[in-house]
């Protein structure tokens, strides 16, 4: 948990006083020596695999379908762009000399 700054109360332009806010410095920090890492719970830690299916099973299998058509669109017009431009360089090439 990281400290909370307040808000200095605003004042009239006689008033002098404090310019930085009150940081209220009352908490714990996070000890490195006691976290060892692994799954924390009595639950089984889940895969990578069982993460995505689950993901593709119920959140974004439309949208995932939807980005492949968008993948495969973008792939046939530059593979278009680029057949195009091999075809001119070669035709480039055969070009008699002037």
């Amino acid at each position: 948990m990281k400290p909370i700054a307040e808000e200095p109360n605003r004042r009239t332009r006689g008033d002098v006083g404090r310019s930085f806010p009150i940081i209220d410095c009352n908490y714990q920090t996070f000890s490195p020596d006691r976290h060892y890492g692994g799954p924390t719970g009595s639950s089984p830690a889940s895969s990578f695999l069982n993460i995505s299916r689950d993901y593709f099973r119920h959140e974004a299998r439309r949208n995932f379908l939807a980005e492949v058509a968008f993948f495969l669109v973008m792939g046939a017009v530059l593979a278009g762009a680029l057949v195009e431009g091999a075809r001119v360089i070669i035709h480039f090439l055969l070009l008699p000399p002037a």
